[in-house]
């Protein structure tokens, strides 16, 4: 099968990728970048779908990850090329949401500007992951260009709402896109100045803890309980369990990141008064969710470390914390080390960018988790992007870097057409997130 990389157009790449990084599109407000990814899809000779999946159906699905920006529904755009023989279906993949900017006097030029100064594209989303997005939409465009003398079938989808638990590749999923390989681009850049090889990654769900006390006259501290007092019990209680779990973990490409498995708290609220012992905290929380445990899983050890935690404490023991779930994130994912997918994209990857290519795996999440535990497809991050730079002022992109993951696209893509689906299934015990 003839080479396609001769398509990949790093004039077209570049212009494409700096007109989406000036179409604002944070999460929640992506409709004008999807119809964008649209449009360009509708400029080629392939099948297009293009819809908004409603909030009220995705709220009614049991895998519903929930969700903090509201919103009236998720844009979706795919794109299929068909070969002219049966064979597998290799999927490329990624969001077109950004977090929002911020404070704008902390960025060197409008965060949604796309200048271009040398190698690099500045702007609010370029590393993560409109550069990945735009890499892998040219290299579907290679095969919708370059004749379908090929076998089976090539997808794009462009997702929103992966920086809000993923529910845009739920969207993906409930329309019944499914593939056999998945290649999500996000920023993978690696300190050897090649992309890492993603294979798996941690997962992470979010929950509200409150925490009860006892409110008495600031001079009678003594006669009230404070919750402050007894969160910090309950955050000994976490920090406990964090250091428990990382410390279990086996797998040696997680172990590399020291602490894989983070328990965070980001968000506290309590207290009415500074003359008033504190009634109440209220704290929201991320805990990691290790490869080997799904979403319920890691909250039910979760809870019960805390309780068993807090089981003699006098006060805590009567008045236990409420505990409830803010958002699912995501799942953790892996897909195995000898999968056609990862030879197919390592060896690719070491003949573009002509270094070892590192296999790797990550202490966040993203929409793999989605497509490994909801569709059951193999699928690895591989992406030009420094995930340094992501969700910080001044974001920028290699454009070489951009160009070449294409390329690499290009060429594992052809390879994972020639391979047979039977030999490209997970590990039956890799089950479905409930």
């Amino acid at each position: 099968m003839a080479r396609r990389t001769s398509y990949v157009d790093p004039d077209k790449l570049r212009d494409r990728l700096i007109s989406l990084v000036r179409i604002p599109s944070s999460t929640g407000q992506e409709d004008t970048a999807v119809g964008q990814v649209a449009n360009w899809l509708q400029e080629l000779d392939v099948e297009v779908d293009y819809w908004n999946d409603g909030m009220a159906a995705l709220l009614r699905d049991r895998r519903y990850p929930g969700h903090e920006v509201e919103r009236a529904w998720a844009p979706v755009a795919v794109g299929v090329v068909r070969g002219e023989e049966p064979g597998p279906t290799i999927l490329l993949t990624g969001h077109i949401d950004v977090v929002p900017p911020g404070d704008y006097s902390r960025w060197r030029d409008e965060p949604f500007s796309g200048v271009m100064r040398g190698d690099r594209i500045y702007g609010c989303g370029s590393a993560d992951m409109k550069s990945g997005l735009m890499a892998a939409m040219t290299a579907f465009e290679a095969f919708a260009e370059g004749g379908r003398n090929f076998p089976g079938r090539v997808v794009f989808a462009a997702v929103p709402a992966e920086e809000d638990s993923g529910l845009g590749t739920l969207a993906a999923i409930r329309a019944g896109w499914k593939a056999d390989a998945c290649i999500v681009p996000e920023p993978t850049m690696g300190a050897n100045g090649v992309p890492d090889l993603v294979i798996a990654h941690a997962g992470a769900v979010s929950l509200t803890i409150s925490v009860p006390g006892k409110s008495a006259h600031a001079s009678k501290r003594l006669q009230g309980e404070s919750a402050l007092d007894h969160f910090i019990t309950v955050y000994e209680a976490m920090r406990a369990n964090e250091k428990e779990v990382n410390e279990a973990e086996a797998h040696p490409l997680m172990r590399i990141h020291g602490l894989p498995y983070a328990t965070n708290v980001g968000v506290i609220r309590g207290g009415l008064w500074s003359s008033s012992v504190m009634d109440n905290i209220e704290a929201q929380v991320r805990i990691g969710v290790p490869l080997s445990e799904t979403i319920d899983e890691a909250e039910g050890r979760f809870r019960k470390a805390v309780m068993d935690y807090i089981k003699d404490d006098p006060w805590l023991s009567e008045n236990p914390p409420v505990i409830t779930r803010l958002a699912s994130g995501f799942g953790s994912a892996e897909t195995r080390r000898d999968h056609p997918l990862v030879d197919a994209l390592a060896e690719s990857a070491e003949e573009e960018f002509r270094k070892d290519t590192t296999i790797s795996a990550a202490p966040y999440g993203c929409d793999m988790s989605g497509w490994v535990r909801l569709a059951d497809t193999p699928t690895v991050i591989y992406g030009p992007g420094e995930i340094e730079l992501a969700h910080a002022p001044n974001e920028s992109v290699s454009m070489e870097a951009t160009y070449r993951v294409a390329r690499a696209l290009v060429k594992t893509t052809e390879r994972l057409l020639e391979t047979p689906v039977e030999d490209m299934k997970l590990k039956p015990e890799v089950e479905e997130q409930d």
